[in-house]
């Protein structure tokens, strides 16, 4: 089963004791996998962070990667944590969040403090370094206006919940598996199951790593009904896995990384230009002065008062210098500010893409490679692919016997439904102030059962899907309008209301399984 909390726990109980005031040697890159390669009283070891969706989880493996990426991600990790000693792993709450703390030893200022955080959180599993809480580098790079900013220099931040730590887990016989879930961190379904039918705490569970031969997953101790194989480490069962390791989608995910990489650093420039500007904007005080001054407008001075001069021209032509310097930077001013913009919406607009991709089907990902086009994504070779073939665009579609489901999961698709399938009797779904996919809902009357299967929908496709009390916008299609210049994933609505949902994984399943 996937990671939890709990598991979580223990597993970082079996790290610590192999790895606490070990060295890190080397790290190696392979796609989704990161290994740490580490030495302690002549033993070494290999740390194995796997990012995959499906599998994301962190553990000791008895090889290293044959060969490993060059990336800007990686050389970062080698360039600020190789050489450093590993001095505990430690546990956010009961979160699936593994904190390692690393000092590395620099010449000149001494031991520095730095952390790898990673968040072994399936689809949004990601590797972070930060120092004095500050982030360096991301694997997943995520830019948004309200919410947390996970690019270099941002300020790292938890994710935020409402939920019970696990180690104040008390038994209450009314409540069911569900409840116990959605009120303590870290506790998932299966293991609230558990709970409840046995009346054990999560902690006094006695550790047996297992894994599942016919479910090719593993557990801390054995909670499967199928054959199974026990296991001496929890390392050694979650290597037992058999991981699909090619990632199909790596290859977007790498251009968004990359592009996003581009705009930070445009960003960074224009800012760096405006604060130039700004400071020039005080040339006008300084031409004033030098009229204001009596001196000869003829003359040539170095200086008047602490103003630094052109000597080789007259007081005027460096008053007049002055004023053009002013006028330049107060035009300017505006223009980087028009830039600034476009760039912050770009920005956004990947965010978008990048959070759309995650849920993406693999069938759906030539859709993706239509929309980045225009930023330069295999431009050449995929217009001649599309000479050959027209692509059409599908979208999910769910149908019951009262109302008929679309879901557009990209830019493409909710075009699509705006332009081609939305009428304006027709109810839309968005999760609220966050990417999503928009859920368009046709029927002849709204009922409770028709929002919370929508609003559900809605929630299972978008960035909160790990999340409990999932807010959901909708309203009538009507009230929904295209920003202009902007992906068809941005809209702008009126007379909306809300919904709070919980996903049923099991019926959001059947839902697709019967589309």
């Amino acid at each position: 089963m996937a990671l939890d909390g709990i598991y979580t726990h223990y597993l970082i109980k079996e790290l610590n004791t192999s790895l606490k005031q070990a060295r890190l040697e080397s790290i190696i890159g392979d796609g989704l996998f990161f290994t740490f390669q580490l030495y302690k009283q002549k033993e070494r070891s290999f740390l194995t962070f796997n990012l995959n969706a499906s599998f994301s989880s962190v553990y000791l493996s008895t090889k290293p990667f044959s060969k490993g990426d060059s990336t800007n991600f990686i050389t970062s990790l080698k360039k600020h944590l190789e050489g450093g000693i590993l001095n505990e792993i430690s546990q956010y709450m009961s979160d699936r969040v593994f904190i390692f703390d690393f000092t590395v030893y620099d010449f000149i200022l001494g031991p520095i403090s730095r952390q790898v955080i990673f968040e072994a959180m399936g689809r949004h599993a990601n590797l972070f370094l930060l120092e004095n809480n500050k982030i360096i580098d991301s694997y997943k790079r995520m830019f948004v206006i309200d919410g947390r900013h996970l690019i270099p220099h941002a300020t790292f931040e938890y994710f935020k919940t409402d939920k019970l730590d696990a180690s104040t887990y008390t038994y209450d016989p009314l409540l069911t598996p569900k409840d116990i879930s959605n009120k303590y961190l870290g506790i998932s379904l299966r293991l609230a199951k558990y709970l409840s039918e046995s009346g054990k705490h999560p902690y006094e569970i006695p550790l047996d790593p297992t894994y599942s031969i016919k479910e090719n997953k593993s557990y801390f101790f054995n909670i499967f009904d199928s054959d199974v194989s026990k296991h001496p480490t929890l390392s050694d069962a979650l290597n037992k896995r058999i991981i699909e390791r090619k990632d199909e989608k790596q290859g977007l995910y790498t251009f968004i990384k990359n592009h996003f990489k581009k705009l930070e650093k445009k960003l960074l420039a224009l800012q760096h230009q405006k604060e130039s500007a700004i400071y020039s904007l005080e040339d006008k005080e300084k031409g004033d002065f030098i009229y204001q001054s009596g001196y000869d407008l003829k003359a040539s001075l170095p200086f008047i008062g602490s103003i630094a001069l052109d000597e080789t021209k007259s007081l005027s032509a460096n008053a007049q210098n002055f004023y053009k310097s002013y006028q330049k930077a107060k035009r300017s001013i505006d223009f980087i500010d028009i830039e600034i913009k476009k760039i912050e919406s770009e920005i956004e607009d990947f965010n978008y893409y990048q959070n759309e991709l995650t849920y993406a089907s693999v069938g759906e990902l030539k859709e993706f490679k239509e929309i980045l086009l225009p930023y330069g994504y295999l431009k050449q070779s995929f217009k001649r692919q599309n000479r050959e073939t027209k692509h059409k665009i599908k979208v999910l579609t769910l149908k019951d016997e009262n109302a008929t489901y679309y879901i557009g999961k990209n830019a493409l698709q909710n075009a699509h439904l705006i332009k081609e399938v939305g009428l304006k009797t027709d109810f839309w779904f968005h999760l609220k102030d966050a990417p999503g996919s928009h859920v368009l809902v046709r029927t002849s009357k709204l009922d409770e059962p028709i929002i919370r299967k929508a609003a559900m929908i809605a929630a299972y496709y978008s960035t909160y899907k790990d999340s409990s009390s999932i807010p959901i916008n909708y309203t009538l299609f009507k009230n929904v309008s295209r920003i202009g210049g902007r992906p068809a994933s941005f809209v702008k609505i009126k007379d909306e209301k809300t919904i709070y949902i919980d996903i049923d994984h099991n019926l959001i399943d059947s839902w697709i399984k019967n589309a």
